[in-house]
């Protein structure tokens, strides 16, 4: 039996003419920064002249891309420090201002007090969409009480769960899993991968297979230029999408049409080749699967687990 949500995206299909229009695809992992957040990050970090992290990165910048791939709305992740809400609330801004943009996932730190505060204040804005937490932030949320409760308050507020990790942290992923089994969690990068010498490593394959066990574990096909061999702003990755074959492979096995999810990371992707080649890759990849597959993976995934609102798409 089909899910209510499910029912509702494909009315919404097959009644607006604009979303039967393909390609149809949503982008939800983006990175944008304000002038102020650069200007305070430089005054730590030295980023390579052409490391995106380091500019100041705009919705104005990111829709030429938008319209040449044609991706009907992004979904921007966090790129700030956790000590820094106001940068969060930036980005909120530039939601609400750009018909671009249709949430956000943020960064907040759930041991501290304050927390609530800052949620509270993201989520008035209405394009909160859950949180993202960087490697071994999640064994640390874990262990700390008052983080498990922030934890229990996002998932009983069905916000997801976004994870920059690597393989090394998958018995932290079955854990979170299992303890919060109605929390969505989102794998970024494919625990990003990296292919060497034609091969994932063993610890990767493992982690993907016991990941995607859990029902409430999902895994963005994302930034899928990062997973070769080459060095960021050397020569391009390669196009071929077959190069690409010993991670697709296992992440579509392992969790179905139905827990992934495309997205580009623009304009980190970039740092390795062209971000029409990710779009490209993954359309390769997945059109032999037929229609049903590229629609769910490309837009109608990222519209239910996310639970991004249709009046914010354009």
């Amino acid at each position: 039996m089909k899910s209510p949500m499910v029912v509702v995206i494909a009315l919404l299909v097959l009644s607006d003419p604009l979303l039967a229009k393909k390609p149809w695809i949503i982008d939800p992992h983006t990175h944008f920064k304000g002038e102020a957040q650069v200007a305070d990050e430089a005054t730590r970090n030295q980023w390579h002249a052409q490391n995106s992290l380091g500019k100041v990165i705009k919705p104005a910048d990111y829709r030429p891309v938008a319209d040449r791939l044609q991706l009907r709305s992004t979904l921007v992740v966090e790129a700030c420090d956790q000590d820094k809400p106001e940068y969060n609330d930036w980005v909120l801004e530039q939601a609400a201002a750009s018909e671009l943009l249709c949430g956000y996932v943020a960064r907040a730190d759930l041991t501290q007090k304050e927390f609530l505060t800052h949620h509270r204040r993201y989520q008035k804005t209405g394009f909160l969409n859950g949180y993202r937490f960087r490697f071994d932030e999640l064994n640390e949320y874990l262990n700390h009480d008052l983080a498990r409760e922030h934890l229990a308050l996002l998932e009983a507020e069905n916000l997801v769960v976004d994870l920059l990790i690597e393989a090394s942290h998958a018995d932290d992923v079955v854990a979170l899993a299992q303890d919060f089994p109605s929390l969505k969690i989102v794998v970024n990068h494919c625990f990003r991968a990296k292919i060497i010498d034609g091969k994932i490593s063993e610890e990767l394959r493992t982690a993907i297979t016991r990941c995607a066990a859990q029902p409430n574990v999902y895994c963005k096909m994302s930034s899928i230029n990062n997973f070769s061999e080459v060095a960021p702003f050397t020569e391009p990755a390669p196009t071929e999408v077959q190069y690409y074959y010993p991670i697709l492979d296992p992440v579509y096995e392992a969790f179905g049409a139905d827990r992934l999810i495309f997205a580009t990371n623009w304009g980190v992707s970039a740092h390795f080749g062209s971000v029409d080649n990710v779009k490209q890759m993954v359309l390769d990849y997945l059109e032999p699967h037929g229609k049903r597959v590229v629609d769910k993976v490309m837009f109608k995934n990222a519209i239910s687990v996310y639970n991004i609102k249709r009046k914010y798409l354009r």
